[in-house]
């Protein structure tokens, strides 16, 4: 065994045996271990990196986060990627919360299990991707859902599934930049409630004891649209790492680039890190060319440093993956799948696009084993028959190698 898995293994084995947070790993054989590292392309991460070391200074009086934004397409609205991505720097660096969660199950499309969006009325959604449901006027998750009915009654829950603790008793609830936006309030008032605004599209809450659960309620007395909800941020008085999940299925570049203002949508998130994990869906087109994904990263690029300048920003590749094919033989549909000759192109284009402008990258098409190897992923249950998408076991490894990459590059600057 290669001396690069020996230490994973053992970083890995000591994460678990100092903390029950941790995620059981399986490894793929195919992995290139060696690859596993942040390509800095001259982009200076001192800022970050200095701010994660803070957080193991426990004399600081004030609160103090680093918040991570995680913007992606299915492959981030699972929720696995992100999850194990999230629970290994927490561990590390401290658990602030559990960051920004949407209304994903009623805007009608799947949520991760780790959290519930609830309410007994229906609501109007719009998403960011083009469809029946498109609309530019969605908020900073991608999407928006609108109540029917004249009460607001929503409820949020978090659900432990490897026993680590998310709960919370803070609130940032994003919604429409309305002064007619509805109260919401708790229907249990926790001890030492506080509600306020700073910013139009934003209301917080804040209690002393920590919860796994608020139900808010409250009248719209005005048209639908002033009550118009994007997502909550959901977190806690802890020092430590806030990561905030965007994940959309079928998402490209172009899909936040249409949404109207996105940068200052993002923007409230106050990011130290935007992690853009996208490229799946532009290489399965056949239309997308090197040029216009190259303009398409730099427009959504250019959008988040306008609003949020002191950002960094990590560009992730797609991959390995394969087409599927369909044809009838004696009757009878059959399936096949074909190598992806438009993926090299895509991630052609993040890499130059990182190289010339001083931006990082992760290379997990590298990573993760170069061209064919899906059809190991598959075979090894780290990759679903679509030859896409990961399983749960895939999802976390892709995590953990991504926390690992970061946690190096740490550990090398703090040196």
């Amino acid at each position: 065994m290669n001396r690069s898995i020996i230490l994973l293994l053992i970083t890995i084995l000591c994460n678990t045996a100092a903390s029950s947070h941790a995620v059981e790993i399986d490894t793929i054989s195919c992995i290139n271990w060696d690859a596993d590292t942040i390509i800095f392309n001259g982009s200076d991460w001192s800022p970050v990196f200095d701010r994660m070391r803070s957080l193991q200074d426990t004399t600081h009086a004030e609160r103090n986060i680093v918040s991570i934004v995680h913007l992606g397409d299915s492959h981030v609205q699972a929720g696995y990627f992100s999850e194990a991505l999230r629970l290994s720097l927490q561990q590390y660096w401290g658990n602030a919360g559990r960051g920004l969660i949407a209304p994903l199950r009623l805007s009608k499309t799947n949520e991760p299990a780790d959290y519930k969006f609830t309410s007994p009325h229906s609501w109007l959604y719009k998403r960011c991707i083009r469809g029946k449901k498109f609309s530019n006027t969605v908020g900073v998750s991608g999407i928006s859902i609108t109540p029917t009915a004249r009460k607001v009654d929503i409820t949020i829950e978090t659900m432990s599934r490897y026993g680590e603790e998310i709960g919370f008793n803070r609130v940032r609830l994003f919604h429409t930049p309305s002064d007619k936006f509805p109260q919401l309030m708790p229907t249990e008032t926790p001890t030492n409630l506080n509600t306020y605004s700073l910013h139009p599209g934003e209301t917080y809450y804040t209690w002393s004891d920590t919860t796994h659960i608020i139900h808010l309620q409250g009248v719209n007395n005005h048209s639908n649209e002033h009550a118009t909800i994007y997502g909550a941020s959901l977190e806690n008085d802890s020092n430590g790492i806030l990561l905030h999940a965007i994940g959309n299925n079928s998402a490209t570049y172009q899909s936040y680039n249409r949404i109207e203002n996105y940068g200052s949508k993002l923007s409230l998130l106050e990011p130290h890190l935007v992690i853009i994990s996208m490229g799946t869906n532009e290489s399965v087109s056949s239309h997308i060319t090197y040029q216009t994904m190259y303009r398409q990263i730099h427009t959504l690029v250019t959008e988040i440093r306008e609003k949020s300048p002191d950002a960094l920003i990590l560009l992730t590749t797609p991959a390995d993956n394969k087409l599927r094919k369909r044809y009838r033989k004696n009757g009878k549909r059959r399936t096949y799948y074909t190598h992806n000759n438009q993926l090299p192109t895509i991630i052609e284009a993040i890499k130059d696009y990182g190289s010339d402008n001083n931006i990082a990258v992760w290379d997990w098409y590298t990573i993760g084993g170069g061209k064919g190897s899906c059809d190991i992923w598959v075979k090894e249950d780290g990759m679903k028959k679509d030859h896409i998408h990961y399983t749960t076991k895939g999802y976390a490894l892709q995590g953990n190698l991504l926390y690992q990459s970061i946690l190096k590059a740490y550990e090398e600057y703090i040196r």
